[in-house]
């Protein structure tokens, strides 16, 4: 990869420059801005903070994001494709606003050991996604499809899962979560123990030692 200029902030928020390829962003601070109609292929952003920052209309095709601050980020309109975040801090986005591929065979994105808390993926065709020992407290899945979604060893705390399909999902170690047989659909879902012992809150069943 490509190192960009030393103007690397000003060049993302201008108006003048609208693709940016093989590029790698190291330790890039883009606070509270907003980034319109830019299209990202196969970048990198290590260490980089876009904390309230609004993406607008933007495109992210297979970039990857190590390590940044995305905190209360707002992704209106914007494409997701193969975007890998890693170790990074995505805290209060509703990526129901995103803009989704047509096509269901192509991946938006996946997490792995990120922070997630209070978002939002409300009605999104998110199968197969992977959310691999990541913290998602109080965040909405509800009506989402996690049809083979991969959330082995994630942290789902107070997390709402109402009309979601969770066919074939793996929630091997996962804990906190807080999931009514009756109000989801579960069909050669994975569960470990003891914490699928929660699944049997749901059920109109007494337990007896």
């Amino acid at each position: 990869m490509e190192k960009p200029p030393p103007n690397q902030r000003q060049e993302l928020t201008s108006d003048l420059k609208k693709e940016f390829h093989d590029l790698e962003y190291k330790e890039l601070v883009c606070d509270h801005e907003q980034i319109t109609s830019k299209e990202f292929y196969t970048c990198s952003f290590t260490k980089c903070s876009f904390r309230e920052t609004v993406f607008t209309n933007c495109k992210f095709r297979d970039c990857t994001f190590i390590n940044c601050d995305l905190n209360l980020a707002k992704v209106p309109n914007s494409l997701f494709q193969n975007t890998i975040f890693k170790s990074t801090q995505l805290i209060g986005i509703n990526w129901a606003a995103a803009k989704w591929p047509k096509a269901t065979f192509l991946k938006p994105f996946e997490f792995q050991e990120c922070v997630l808390n209070y978002s939002t993926f409300i009605g999104l065709k998110l199968k197969a996604l992977i959310l691999r020992k990541c913290v998602a407290k109080d965040v909405d899945f509800s009506e989402a499809d996690l049809a083979q979604a991969d959330c082995r060893d994630t942290d789902f705390s107070q997390s709402r899962f109402v009309e979601t399909d969770l066919t074939a999902a793996d929630f091997t170690h996962a804990y906190g979560y807080q999931i009514n047989p009756n109000l989801v659909t579960l069909k050669g879902t994975k569960f470990s123990l003891p914490e699928a012992m929660a699944l049997l809150y749901g059920l109109d069943i007494e337990i007896t030692e």
